[in-house]
């Protein structure tokens, strides 16, 4: 793999929120203050972030399928052999 850890899960899902809210708030403001230019920059723009959300959500789940990061969360690599 790249080296990719259960961190950068994290960061991908939390990443994903953030543009989700900023999508839907520009989307909202394109319906409250329903200018012409601002709607075209609304759903242009939010569609932009919602697509870019959505895909880096799919990432997530692609790299916690796989097992990346695993071992961090159980406590940091190997335990004491007997």
């Amino acid at each position: 793999m790249i080296g990719l850890s259960r961190i950068t899960v994290r960061r991908l899902v939390t990443v994903s929120a953030v543009l989700t809210l900023v999508a839907l708030a520009l989307m909202v403001a394109g319906l409250f203050w329903p200018s012409p230019l601002l709607l075209v920059l609304a759903m242009s723009l939010g569609q932009l972030f919602g697509t870019s959300s959505l895909a880096l959500y799919l990432l997530a789940i692609a790299l916690d399928l796989q097992g990346v990061g695993e071992d961090e969360a159980l406590g940091g690599g190997e335990g004491p052999q007997s």
